[in-house]
């Protein structure tokens, strides 16, 4: 019996192949179906089990409190805190308590600032030399007026002139420095011969129409200023004067007019004054001294209507 299904098999082996793949289809197929039809069954549930209509919310009214009897207070807004005037701001010339504004305006605002006057420094080392270790034989006993040729020789020096002062006062004497000292002329003549000697490294001016704002145009550009003024001694010690009777006339080097401080500082024979207010030297060198009496509460106006008729000899490095 078993040889019989044996053969059976083997003659008819591709209908049992047949067969047991559209078993296999079959069985596929109904998984699948039933698949199917068990999510179509779930998308129906959930459509029936939606709310036809979107339900209203209900507004809940919330109680404020009663203040109680009296009158409401109104709140102020607060604004952020306005800054204090600070030692920055005074340094960068703004007045005393002065304070900016806390938050932007839509209103225009003028701010006025305070002038600066400038300082107007020599960029060059001008030496103080004590004109008393030069003296002269022709000198009265206990005096010593070699101011001019003090000054011709360190303004040189700080221009880096190699000049002997020896052979600078020959050439004053020869230009008329003697015990009385010597004149403008004088020192402009020593001062050209000077400069012809040493292949004339220098240029050289003077005149007497120079005021304060020439004077410190001058020593920005370099220049080494000469003026002369009004020099008195009172209790021992030497101070410019207004007075042109009761002094005597004295060569200066002019290193530094410092606007804001009112101060001008001097080099060359100082005699002591090694700095002034700026007031005295005006009015000890200008030709008319009564107009900065006049003029002494704004230096910018004293510089707007100045009088430039005051005498000046400079000396600056030839631009050859």
């Amino acid at each position: 019996m078993l040889e019989k299904l044996l053969n059976l098999v083997l003659k008819k082996w591709k209908l049992f192949v047949f067969g047991f793949i559209a078993i296999d289809i079959v069985i596929v197929g109904g998984l699948l179906y039933g698949f199917a039809t068990a999510e179509a069954e779930r998308v129906v549930a959930a459509e029936l089990n939606r709310p036809t209509h979107t339900p209203t919310p209900t507004a809940t009214a919330t109680p404020t409190p009663w203040p109680g009897p009296g009158p409401t207070l109104t709140r102020t807004p607060t604004l952020p805190p306005t800054p204090m005037s600070t030692d920055v701001l005074a340094v960068s010339g703004f007045p005393p308590g002065f304070t900016p504004t806390p938050r932007p305006t839509r209103e225009a605002v003028f701010i006025s600032l305070p002038y600066v006057y400038p300082a107007n420094a020599s960029a060059i080392d001008v030496p103080v030399i004590n004109q008393i270790y030069y003296p002269e034989p022709f000198f009265p006993p206990g005096t010593n007026n070699a101011c001019g040729p003090v000054a011709l020789y360190a303004a040189l020096q700080a221009l880096g002139a190699n000049v002997d002062y020896g052979r600078l006062r020959d050439i004053a004497v020869s230009n008329g420095f003697t015990h009385y000292g010597i004149s403008e002329a004088g020192m402009v003549n020593t001062a050209a011969v000077i400069n012809h000697e040493l292949n004339s490294p220098y240029a050289i001016e003077h005149g007497n129409n120079y005021g304060l704002k020439d004077l410190m145009r001058h020593i920005r550009q370099r220049g080494v200023v000469t003026v002369l003024i009004r020099v008195r001694k009172e209790h021992g010690r030497y101070r410019v004067t207004a007075d042109k009777n009761n002094s005597v006339g004295h060569f200066l080097i002019v290193d530094k007019i410092d606007l804001r401080n009112g101060t001008v500082k001097f080099a060359g024979s100082t005699l002591g004054m090694d700095e002034v207010l700026l007031q005295d030297f005006i009015q000890s060198w200008a030709s008319d001294p009564q107009a900065v009496a006049n003029s002494t509460n704004s230096w910018r106006g004293y510089l707007r209507h100045e009088r430039a008729m005051n005498w000046a000899l400079i000396i600056k490095r030839s631009r050859k």
